[in-house]
């Protein structure tokens, strides 16, 4: 079964002329009329054509039959409650003052969710009125409501050493690399474990390590990973590889150690969720999020982050050891409002 759609002039008659040409029985999925501001006046209507094939009672092709009904319909349903909610949200803006209109416009066109950036600009609005006339005023009320969302877990004023997770090619040996330099820049010494079960070794990290002078171990045992971590004293960053499942399990072992996990900026709500659920039961404490340098808006980072109610660490734009940020509010402030700055300057020239 199939679902075809036909423009018609009028309802009545293109339902008329379907049901004659297929019969009485003929299955209407949908009926939609065209804008009210279009200057000729159309409707499109859906209906269910059967294929030639196997005896109507082949009870697989009617389950089959059915199942492409209910695909169908069900994207209809979730496509047309998406476009309800953006125009009752753009209906509810347009009664915003500018100054908050022209915020939340900012907002949706850098990547942030049209209903978490209204949720801003509507308590703003609630919480100072006709203030919010006042561009200046407006734009310090929405950065506060900003801040009230986003928290923010500090890596360097932290003595804890740091374990860090997260999907193969999310780059958690390079931001091991550049946070490993952050801390000691600031007068935080470190040491780098690598952690692999399948016994491949790590010498990037280990030259890396030995370049800037740094204590450097590497271990393909959980045990022997147990021993050198609770050695000496030292404050570590630990590089896992392997298995989301092998992550775990070592998080669980080194119970004493900061868990932090890393997200690539380019993956979207579903895959940013599924990795955070694979840890469920561990205590993280913070987000990672990396390769933000690729991608042209970066307000959705906000929006995941908000909406997995985990504190952010760190945020790494580009290739170099330097290409690392341990933000602020004020940090995402300027990604929602100002854009992606760590966007390649050729790419911005581009637009």
């Amino acid at each position: 079964m199939r679902v075809k759609t036909y423009v018609f002039d009028d309802v009545k008659k293109g339902i008329d002329k379907l049901k004659e040409e297929f019969g009485p029985d003929t299955i209407i999925i949908d009926i939609k009329e065209s804008c009210k501001d279009s200057p000729r006046k159309t409707c499109e209507i859906s209906v269910a054509i059967k294929d030639a094939g196997p005896a109507q009672d082949d009870p697989l092709e009617f389950r089959r039959r059915t199942e492409t009904l209910w695909d169908y319909t069900t994207r209809l349903l979730v496509d047309r409650m998406a476009g309800l909610e953006t125009e009752i949200i753009g209906d509810r803006v347009k009664s915003y003052p500018l100054p908050l209109r022209v915020l939340f416009d900012k907002m949706v066109r850098n990547g942030l969710g049209s209903r978490l950036a209204l949720s801003m600009v509507s308590e703003v609005y609630g919480g100072i009125g006709e203030l919010a006339e006042d561009s200046g005023k407006a734009n310090f009320f929405v950065k506060e409501a900003i801040a009230r969302r986003v928290k923010l877990e500090d890596l360097v004023a932290s003595t804890e050493s740091i374990l860090m997770l997260g999907p193969s090619g999310v780059g958690k040996t390079q931001t091991t690399k550049k946070l490993a330099k952050v801390l000691t820049t600031q007068d935080r010494p470190i040491s780098v474990v690598a952690y692999d079960p399948l016994r491949r070794g790590a010498d990037d990290l280990m030259s890396f390590a030995e370049r800037c002078g740094m204590p450097f171990a590497f271990t393909s045992n959980e045990d022997n990973l147990c021993h050198t971590v609770g050695k000496d004293g030292r404050r570590k960053i630990i590089d896992v590889a392997g298995s989301m499942i092998a992550q775990k399990r070592v998080a669980d072992l080194l119970k004493d150690v900061k868990k932090v996990l890393l997200l690539p900026a380019g993956a979207r709500d579903e895959k940013m969720k599924s990795c955070a659920d694979q840890f469920i039961g561990t205590s993280i404490a913070g987000l990672i999020f990396t390769k933000l340098d690729e991608e042209e808006t970066i307000g959705h980072v906000c929006h995941n982050l908000i909406a997995l109610e985990r504190p952010v660490c760190a945020l790494t734009t580009g290739i170099n050891a330097d290409d690392i940020v341990m933000p602020s509010h004020e940090t995402f402030h300027k990604i929602l409002l100002e854009g992606n700055s760590w966007k390649p300057k050729e790419k911005r020239l581009l637009q």
